[in-house]
């Protein structure tokens, strides 16, 4: 591809002519190094079924190119699968390797529940009570969880990233009586915080970069009650990050038992460029789901995340393959050819009403059961040595999360080829 200066002021005398038309070249070929837009009706056209995934490959072309200095914000909302960080460790991994890593994301404050195992941050907060939405008396947000105690008590936080190279911010709840909270970082900044407010609403705090050390401690001052809604920890440059907002046990409907103001002004704040919702287990373990009903219930969670993020690419990810052991009390059908297992009662109405939902609403289904290779996989997975799934034959191990996120990375880069081939030069 031609340079704009190169030919304008180095050219030999006798090609003087042709440097407006090289100029004119370098114009419409590169906009002299700035990448051109493409319409959205041409890449919509190119894209065919990954077509949604559009604000996505926007972000991560500008990346790529040096053209975008926000972040592209992943967030993965869902079960036990997304609970647990093998799998979206992977995927975050994938994604940094790629296109830069702006840092951790955004995570449930404190430790939300046992076995609590993130990925490149920890933290410890004994003398706090938490609750989970649909479970507990007040708010809670997009994480899933709060943080709640009304008298001293103290939450630590750390990073693996040293927190003087990452920017770190802390979600409380303002509310009328709320009480105050000291955060010290270990690098010695200090400061004391009121959540006393007229309303109920989210409030942030964001520590000066290179206060942090390596931990980050909130105290309770125990003047009133105080809770805590997530923290986040980033690098405040041009990359990408994947936050795993998953809850052990979860359906659809946790999403519904959020507060939908507090979701709508968080999503707000975060501006994902894509959102990963990884329900349908739990539901097809339920004996009352129903496919209308669930129908209904599924389309509003969706209509709850689009009215927070309307910009950003949804991608419905299925429910794993999974069984269920036979017992007296439960004789289902066993395709498999083991008779201790049997398959789980609805999981397939589930995964046919996620892909029609994603069909009706232009967007992306993402079939995990078919990425391990269709029914009966979990039962050779766990059978594998050393097993890629575990024994309860519900989840997988490590290497199975891995992998699947793999297969799942692959989906969406062979979108992003095609996007990128409309690219001159690309």
């Amino acid at each position: 591809m031609p340079s704009c200066e190169p030919v304008l002021r180095t050219a030999p005398r006798p090609w003087a002519s042709i440097a407006p038309l090289a100029l004119i070249l370098c114009l419409i070929l590169s906009s002299c190094g700035r990448p051109l837009d493409i319409p959205d009706a041409q890449a919509i056209a190119v894209l065919g079924p990954a077509s949604p995934l559009l604000p996505l490959y926007k972000g991560l072309y500008g990346l790529e190119t040096g053209t975008r200095s926000a972040p592209v914000v992943i967030l993965q909302i869902g079960d036990s699968h997304t609970a647990n960080d093998s799998f979206s460790s992977r995927l975050r991994q994938q994604f940094q390797y790629r296109f830069g890593d702006d840092g951790r994301g955004v995570l449930p404050p404190g430790v939300p529940y046992k076995y609590y195992r993130p990925d490149r941050v920890a933290a410890d907060s004994p003398d706090w009570t938490v609750y989970r939405a649909g479970r507990a008396p007040g708010p809670v947000g997009i994480t899933g969880f709060r943080q709640h105690t009304d008298g001293p008590a103290e939450m630590a936080l750390y990073s693996a990233t040293p927190l003087d190279e990452t920017n770190v911010t802390l979600e409380f709840l303002a509310q009328p009586g709320g009480g105050s909270v000291d955060i010290t970082g270990a690098g010695g900044w200090r400061t004391r915080v009121s959540t006393n407010a007229a309303t109920i609403g989210p409030q942030w705090v964001t520590l000066p970069k290179g206060a942090g050390g390596g931990k980050v401690t909130v105290n309770a001052a125990g003047d009133g009650p105080v809770d805590m809604l997530s923290w986040s920890a980033d690098q405040d440059r041009p990359g990408v990050t994947v936050s795993n907002l998953g809850t052990i046990g979860a359906t659809v409907d946790l999403l519904l038992a959020m507060d939908p103001s507090l979701v709508r002004q968080e999503l707000a704040r975060l501006k994902p460029t894509a959102i990963l919702i990884a329900f349908g287990t739990n539901e097809g373990y339920g004996p009352g789901t129903e496919a209308a009903s669930y129908r209904d219930r599924y389309e509003q969670a969706l209509n709850l995340l689009r009215t927070g993020a309307p910009s950003a690419a949804i991608v419905i990810l299925g429910p794993p393959d999974s069984q269920k052991a036979t017992s007296r009390h439960f004789a289902g059908q066993t395709r498999c050819g083991d008779p201790g297992w049997a398959d789980p009662p609805r999981v397939d109405l589930v995964r046919d009403v996620q892909r029609q939902i994603a069909a009706r609403e232009h967007l992306v289904f993402w079939d995990w059961q078919a990425a391990m290779g269709g029914a009966c996989s979990i039962g050779r997975w766990a059978a594998m040595s050393p097993p890629m799934a575990a024994r309860d034959h519900v989840h997988l191990m490590q290497p199975g999360y891995q992998a699947t996120a793999d297969a799942l990375f692959r989906m969406l880069m062979d979108g992003y080829a095609k996007y990128k081939s409309l690219r001159p030069g690309s």
